[in-house]
C-alpha cells in the first residue's frame, strides 16, 4: 500500500461557520443560587507576578417541509489539506522569557465531575479540570485554530486511498517517568471504541476504527486503519477530548476509579495539585513535560464560583487575572464592556457568538416520553422565541439541531414549521392533540433536572410556564450543580433534563456524534432511528459535499417531526475575561477547543492595547 509522508504535519481546515448572535448570560428578574464560595476563599490567595501587582405511533399531521434544492457551494467542511511546516513557532521563544513564578489565580464555575475524558462530556466538570493534565496524538494548533497540528505524534503518513495512518510518535514521559509508547496510544484507541462503554464525546471513532485493529509497528510507530476513507477523522481526532492514556496505569481501572482524578496521569503540562470541592483545584507545572520550555507558569489556581455577579467582581478587584475557560459565562456583551471600562481596560473582554445551546433532554425509556407523540407534542409546544426574549435578553436563534445556517434554512422553518412560525396557535393546537391521543387529555406532570446557573435555570423556568400554560405539561424544576446534573441525567431518573452545552467542532458530524449515536452521555437512554443511523453514516462516509450535504438535511427534516429525545430551545454565545497581560491566547472555533493552557504566557512589561477586547 502506497503511502503520503507529511512531514511535521499541519492540516489545513477550511471551516464555515455560521454567524450566531451572542446569548446574554444575565437574565433580569431571575438570579442564579447563592455560591458555595466564599469570597475569602479567593482572597485567601494572590500570588505576584515578577515585575506587576497580581492578582411507534403515527407522524403529527402538519404538512412537512418542501424539499430543498442544494445550493451550489456546500457548507460542510471539506476535506483537509496537508502543509509541512519545520520551524519552531516564533511565540514559544517570547514566552518563555516571560515565565510566571508563582500560582496564576483564575476563575471557573463548577466543580469537576466526570474526571475521565473518554467517559465525561462536559466541558465544565470534565475538559476544563482534565484536559490540562493530557495530551492527544494531534491537536488543534493554539496560535492558529484552524491547523490541525501533531502533538504525541512527530509525523504521519496517510495510505493512497486514505484508509491507513502510521503516526510516529515524540519522546514524551508518562508524569511517573515511564515513556510514552505506541502499546499506549493503541490502548487508548482500543479503550475509546470498547463496546457497550459509554463515550460522550469520544464514541464518533467507532464510525471510522474497528476496535482491536490497530497495530504497533515499533515502540514509536502505531498503525490505524480506518473502514473506509473518512474526511471527518483527523478534524474529529484533534478534539481535545481525543487523550492518549498510559496502559500501565489505566488498563487496570474501572470506570468508577477512572473518574477520580488522582487514579490517572497523564503526559500533558500540569499535574493536578489540588482539588477541594466548590473552593478550587490546583495544578503544579510538569517539570518533565516533552515540549521543552512549557508551560509558562509554576501553576494555576482555579478558584471555584457558580455566581456570575461575583466572578466579575473577583475580575475587577484583580483577585483573578481571567477565566480559565475563557467563555465561562461571565455576562453579556455590553456588560463586559462596563468590565473593560471599571478595569481602566485591564480585563478584557472575549466573546465566542457560535458556542452551543441550551437544550431539553426527554427521557424516552420511561412514561411519558417514551411516547413519540408526546416528545412531539413537547416540541411542538415549546416557545423558541420567548425563551430567548425573557432568558436571555434576545441574545440567541431558535434552536435548530444544527449550527444555524449549516444545515436548515431558519427562514424557512419559520415560513413553514408550526414549530418556529410566529402564529403558535396550530403548534398549540396540534401538541394538545397529540397528548390527547397518547391518553393525556388532562396534560402531564413530569420533573425537570436542571442546571442551577444562568442562562439554563432561567431558561428552564421560562420553558417551565410557558408550557404548563399553553399546552398542560406541568414541570416541576430541581435545580442541581453541574456535575450532579449530569449524573441524574445519565441515570435517567427524572423525565426531562435541561443544560447549556458546546460544540466541538462547526462541523454537522459533531451534532450526530454527540446526541445521536449511542452510548454517549447526550444521549442517556439510547434514543435511535433506524434512517438517522443509515443517513449518519451515509454523510461519514461522504466525500462530494453535496451529497453529504443532502444526507445532512434529510436527518434536518427526521429530527424536524419532534420525535427524538433531544428538543434544542436556541442556540447562542459565551463570554469570558482575561488580564491584558495574558499573552497568545488565539480565539478558537467553538468553546471545546484548546484547554491545554501550555501556550499562554503572562507579560507583567506589556503596554496596554488601545483596541478594546482581548487581544493576543
Amino acid at each position: 500500500m502506497k503511502f503520503r509522508r507529511i512531514g511535521r504535519p499541519q492540516w489545513l481546515l477550511l471551516v464555515s461557520c455560521a454567524a450566531l448572535l451572542v446569548v446574554g448570560l444575565a437574565c433580569g428578574g431571575t438570579t442564579a443560587p447563592e455560591p458555595s464560595t466564599a469570597p475569602s476563599q479567593v482572597e485567601q490567595s494572590q500570588p505576584a507576578a515578577s515585575g506587576s501587582s497580581a492578582p411507534a405511533a403515527p407522524t403529527p399531521t402538519f404538512t412537512p417541509m418542501p424539499t430543498r434544492v442544494l445550493d451550489a457551494t456546500p457548507t460542510a467542511i471539506p476535506v483537509p489539506t496537508p502543509v509541512a511546516i519545520d520551524e519552531r513557532p516564533d511565540w514559544w521563544q517570547e514566552g518563555e522569557g516571560k515565565h510566571y513564578r508563582g500560582t496564576f489565580p483564575m476563575v471557573g464555575n463548577s466543580n469537576p465531575g466526570f474526571w475521565d475524558v473518554h467517559y465525561g462530556g462536559s466541558l465544565n466538570t470534565t475538559l476544563m479540570p482534565s484536559s490540562p493534565r493530557f495530551n492527544q496524538l494531534v491537536e488543534y494548533n493554539p496560535v492558529k485554530p484552524s491547523e490541525i497540528i501533531g502533538d504525541l505524534a512527530e509525523t504521519w503518513e496517510v495510505s493512497d486511498d486514505g484508509t491507513e495512518f502510521v503516526f510516529h510518535l515524540k519522546d514524551a514521559t508518562w508524569s511517573d517517568g515511564m515513556p510514552v509508547t505506541a502499546e499506549d496510544v493503541v490502548f487508548s484507541l482500543d479503550r475509546i471504541t470498547l463496546p457497550g462503554a459509554q463515550r460522550a464525546r469520544t464514541g464518533f471513532l467507532r464510525a471510522f476504527y474497528e476496535h482491536q485493529t490497530a497495530e504497533v509497528i515499533d515502540n514509536k510507530t502505531v498503525r490505524v486503519p480506518l473502514k473506509y476513507q473518512a474526511p471527518t477523522f483527523m478534524p474529529n481526532l484533534a478534539s481535545d477530548y481525543m487523550k492518549m492514556y498510559p496502559k500501565h496505569i489505566a488498563e487496570d481501572l474501572t470506570q468508577e476509579q477512572a473518574n477520580q482524578p488522582e487514579n490517572l496521569i497523564g503526559s500533558g503540562p500540569w499535574l493536578l495539585d489540588g482539588w477541594q470541592k466548590d473552593v478550587s483545584y490546583t495544578f503544579a507545572r510538569n517539570e518533565t513535560y516533552f515540549k521543552e520550555g512549557r508551560p509558562f507558569f509554576d501553576g494555576i489556581i482555579v478558584h471555584l464560583i457558580p455566581d456570575t455577579a461575583r466572578r466579575i467582581a473577583a475580575l475587577q478587584a484583580g483577585q483573578v487575572l481571567g477565566t480559565f475557560n475563557p467563555f465561562t459565562g461571565v455576562n453579556r456583551p455590553e456588560a463586559m464592556a462596563v468590565l473593560e471600562e471599571e478595569t481602566d481596560g485591564q480585563v478584557r473582554a472575549l466573546i465566542l457568538p457560535s458556542a452551543g445551546f441550551e437544550a431539553f433532554f426527554l427521557n424516552n425509556a420511561k412514561p411519558p416520553f417514551d411516547d413519540e407523540r408526546v416528545r412531539q407534542a413537547f416540541y411542538l409546544g415549546l416557545d423558541r422565541d420567548l425563551g430567548i426574549e425573557r432568558a436571555v435578553r434576545g441574545f440567541g436563534k431558535p434552536g435548530t439541531f444544527f449550527s444555524p445556517g449549516v444545515v436548515e434554512d431558519l427562514d424557512e422553518l419559520r415560513a413553514n414549521h408550526p414549530a418556529f412560525t410566529e402564529d403558535r396557535t396550530a403548534a398549540i393546537a396540534e401538541a394538545k392533540r397529540l397528548l390527547t391521543e397518547a391518553g393525556y387529555p388532562d396534560g402531564i406532570s413530569v420533573k425537570m433536572n436542571t442546571r442551577n446557573a444562568i442562562p439554563t435555570l432561567p431558561a428552564a423556568e421560562v420553558a417551565g410556564e410557558q408550557l404548563r400554560q399553553d399546552v398542560g405539561i406541568d414541570i416541576e424544576i430541581v435545580p442541581n450543580d453541574l456535575a450532579t446534573m449530569y449524573a441524574v441525567m445519565r441515570d435517567g431518573t427524572h423525565e426531562i433534563s435541561t443544560v447549556g452545552t458546546g460544540i466541538i467542532l462547526t462541523d454537522p458530524a459533531d451534532i450526530l456524534n454527540q446526541f445521536y449515536l449511542q452510548d454517549v452521555l447526550r444521549n442517556p437512554q439510547n434514543w435511535q432511528n433506524d434512517r438517522i443511523d443509515e443517513l449518519i453514516d451515509l454523510q461519514n462516509r461522504a466525500i462530494d459535499q453535496r451529497v453529504r450535504q443532502g444526507h445532512l438535511e434529510e436527518i434536518a427534516d427526521i429530527l424536524h417531526t419532534g420525535s427524538s429525545h433531544l428538543v434544542v430551545y436556541f442556540w447562542g454565545g459565551a463570554g469570558g475575561a482575561l488580564d491584558y497581560r495574558i499573552r497568545n491566547f488565539h480565539l478558537p472555533p467553538t468553546v471545546q477547543q484548546i484547554h491545554k493552557w501550555d501556550h499562554v504566557w503572562f507579560d507583567p512589561d506589556r503596554e496596554q492595547p488601545s483596541e478594546t477586547g482581548y487581544q493576543p
